[in-house]
């Protein structure tokens, strides 16, 4: 478990909010429209949620940004489709429909 500051978990918000809308301020559309359409690759959860909890703790977007371009292609892959698994959990969450 991490500890995640206000700002922090305010700034993530801010992130995921803007991805349901359409604005993905971390990652590129066509990296995004490549990822999501062609790659296959299943991630190593634990490793993934390091990098999602680093990416989580950088104190600004262009940091978090800076962290994304040096991670390598196929991890870069594996984080962009974890971010949009959470991105789709939130609209599912924020969406859902009680009987």
């Amino acid at each position: 478990m991490i500890y995640v500051s206000k700002h922090q978990l305010d700034q993530v918000e801010y992130l995921l909010q803007q991805s349901i809308q359409g604005n993905h301020i971390l990652f590129d559309t066509e990296s995004v429209r490549r990822i999501l359409k062609i790659s296959n690759d299943k991630p190593d959860s634990f490793k993934v949620e390091d990098l999602i909890e680093s990416l989580i703790l950088e104190p600004t977007i262009e940091r978090k940004k800076e962290f994304l371009r040096n991670l390598d292609r196929r991890t870069y892959a594996c984080v962009v489709r974890t971010y949009f698994n959470i991105v789709e959990n939130k609209l599912q969450e924020k969406y859902k429909v009680c009987h």
